[in-house]
């Protein structure tokens, strides 16, 4: 441990102040940051606090009791640029695009500073985040899971405020009754078009996490054929990644086309926002799938369920008669909310894991069901490890 653990673990709590996703200080979480910043890093970013700041105000703040003592002779520019690379920092939000902000650790700072070129650094982090989620995927054992999940259906069950959302007319409306403390959105295609249209002048492309770490890592690519850059920044998170190298900009008849191409293979379209607040600007479009995707795979695979989402839609039957049997719905659907029974010779539905993808409707050759409104938001309970074995072996 070259850094104070003390220090960082009092940065892990400044950053998970700043989210709705509560991070461990777990042994790995504390040496991603070890691998990824110096001692300078660590006590300008303590220094500088939770609150948004301008580069201007930055700068005077490294300048003045940073610059110089304790042997540092990096330029501001230089040092700057490498708080900006990791993505240690971001835009605060959309309206104010140099005042920037510490990152919430995951969703944000882990996906962000590891999205860019492949580097040691970079690698280091992502492996060192991996070691913690497998930490998270060994606890299921029945007295956390019995606990977790109770945890989770009283978090979705704290009230589901009615949320309006207009973006077909260039704007977005919301209106709530309380709070909503969803960590992000699943969104159909139809309305990612939307969110494109409303940020087309500022929208990037970067790599998926996901896919990223199953290649580096001799895990076989993705089964649909996506392409590793999966993950679409918006607003001045798009700029802001665009400008230190992380992200390549994309028009939006460019990023239009991405789309098809990734509701052809199965993706599940979730927003990313500010805080992991839903009430907050969308900074991230995450196009990722049953076979890569962490949440999903480690649900799939019987760790700890970490899927709690908004979700918007419901897929209502109308014509059972109409289906073959294929079970694509079931190949496509992220948390086995839906598939065809071959015993039973019919289709099995469960809303309480249903998350609102649309793939089962998308995948389908036929009419047998559509997508309806149905606004809500969704905690898939984590699958007991008997479930995972049986079905492994069926």
């Amino acid at each position: 441990m070259k850094l104070s653990e003390k220090k960082i673990k009092k940065m892990i709590a400044m950053m998970n102040s700043i989210s709705e996703v509560k991070i461990p200080p777990l042994k790995p979480i504390v040496e991603c940051f070890d691998v990824s910043m110096d001692a300078t890093m660590l006590d300008f970013l303590l220094e500088a606090g939770s609150k948004a700041h301008s580069s201007e105000e930055l700068k005077c703040l490294y300048l003045e009791k940073f610059f110089q003592a304790n042997g540092e002779t990096r330029a501001w520019e230089e040092f700057w640029n490498e708080l900006l690379e990791m993505s240690f920092v971001f835009p605060a939000d959309h309206e104010h695009p140099d005042m920037y902000q510490l990152a919430p650790i995951f969703p944000g700072w882990i996906e962000l500073g590891v999205s860019g070129p492949l580097n040691e650094k970079r690698q280091a982090v992502m492996n060192k985040f991996m070691e913690f989620w497998g930490l998270l995927s060994k606890l299921n054992i029945p007295p956390i899971r019995m606990y977790m999940d109770r945890k989770g259906m009283k978090k979705r069950d704290g009230g589901t405020p009615h949320m309006g959302i207009n973006v077909s007319r260039g704007s977005r409306e919301i209106s709530l009754d309380q709070p909503l403390n969803s960590e992000h959105q699943v969104y159909l295609a139809g309305e990612v078009y939307q969110l494109l249209k409303r940020h087309e002048n500022e929208i990037a492309v970067m790599n998926c996490f996901c896919r990223l770490y199953k290649s580096i890592n001799g895990l076989g690519e993705c089964r649909e054929g996506l392409p590793i850059e999966g993950c679409i920044s918006l607003g001045a998170v798009s700029r802001h990644l665009e400008e230190n190298g992380v992200a390549k900009h994309l028009s939006y008849e460019e990023a239009c086309e991405l789309m098809d191409e990734f509701e052809r293979k199965g993706c599940i379209h979730t927003t990313y926002h500010y805080g992991c607040d839903a009430n907050q600007e969308e900074i991230v479009i995450c196009n990722c799938c049953k076979d890569c995707c962490l949440l999903f795979t480690d649900y799939l695979s019987g760790g700890l369920s970490k899927i709690f989402v908004k979700s918007y839609y419901i897929p209502e039957m109308i014509d059972e008669s109409k289906c073959v049997g294929c079970d694509k719905c079931g190949r496509y659907c992220p948390t086995e909310a839906t598939y065809y029974d071959r015993q039973a010779k019919k289709l099995v539905f469960d809303a309480e894991k249903c998350i609102g993808c649309g793939q089962c409707v998308n995948q389908c050759a036929f009419d047998v069901r559509k997508m309806v409104r149905d606004e809500r938001n969704v905690f898939v309970k984590t699958k007991r490890k008997k479930d995972v074995k049986e079905a492994a072996n069926a």
